[in-house]
């Protein structure tokens, strides 16, 4: 009996204790957006991601390249290749912008307007944090932050669980309020 009680108290210690468990906020999905539009823009096809900012320092392009295999089938629909060096298939008119600690008072908007040379990115912080957009041209159809303590590095299982857990909500599958009947039952005339 007296296990059942102090079991929850250890196992929560211990989560915590470990550090890392992926925070996600400020998702922000535009009106305009369609999850049609995400599948338009990547599917079987390139989708341009620009990696900004490296938490861990290092060759920009290798850490591009990381993130950009953590992307990989983390999201809902047709397959998309999330790379940072786009070939043909890429529609132009569409990006990620994966923004690796930002200011914290950086605006989302910001990212998808900005040339991705010009936006800032704190280094020196324990937590890890990401600023991500998907863009059409210069207008933010989706965004969210992540957040991770205790990465140890680019190879971290942590930090594969930042970037994943980011893209996946990066592209929701519809939008926030789309289809919401106001809690009538589908089945039922409520007007």
């Amino acid at each position: 009996m007296r296990s059942k009680i102090w079991l929850p108290l250890f196992l929560g210690i211990l989560v915590s204790a470990c550090g890392g468990n992926v925070r996600l906020t400020q998702q922000e999905v535009s009106p305009v957006y369609k999850a049609g539009e995400f599948a338009y823009a990547g599917a079987g096809r390139d989708l341009k991601v620009e990696v900004i900012g490296n938490p861990f320092g290092g060759d920009p392009a290798a850490f591009g390249k990381t993130v950009t295999d953590y992307m990989q089938g983390n999201h809902w629909g047709p397959r998309a290749n999330f790379t940072t060096t786009p070939g043909a298939s890429a529609r132009e008119s569409y990006r990620v912008v994966m923004l690796f600690n930002p200011p914290r008072t950086l605006v989302g908007m910001r990212l998808c307007r900005e040339e991705a040379s010009s936006l800032p990115s704190e280094s020196g912080r324990e937590e890890i944090v990401v600023f991500a957009a998907f863009c059409r041209r210069n207008e933010s159809l989706t965004e969210i932050k992540g957040r991770i303590d205790g990465a140890t590095g680019p190879g971290d299982p942590i930090f594969g669980d930042l970037v994943a857990q980011t893209t996946n909500a990066l592209f929701p599958p519809k939008r926030r309020f789309e289809g919401d009947r106001g809690g009538c039952p589908p089945w039922l005339q409520c007007e």
